[in-house]
């Protein structure tokens, strides 16, 4: 994400709204959603990260889509 919006990661907290805060637009939701899909193997739901506004619940989504995928609680 910070790659991609161009902060550094030492600015991103949980609690930034990505799109409003951050500037990220759609085509730059691709791309992030694309390299953690490529970087984690794993393949994350459209639908469900339509909810999701900040950073936090991002990576809390990211994590959990990760840990069914993997085999981790």
């Amino acid at each position: 994400m910070a790659k991609v919006s161009r902060i550094d990661i030492s600015e991103l907290e949980d609690d930034i709204r990505f799109r409003e805060e951050l500037g990220v637009d759609s085509l730059m939701a691709i791309e992030i959603v694309a390299t953690c899909e490529k970087r984690l193997a794993i393949v994350l739901d459209e639908s469900e990260l339509a909810s999701v506004e900040t950073i936090g619940e991002f990576v809390g989504y990211v994590s959990e889509v990760y840990g069914q995928t993997h085999g981790e609680p």
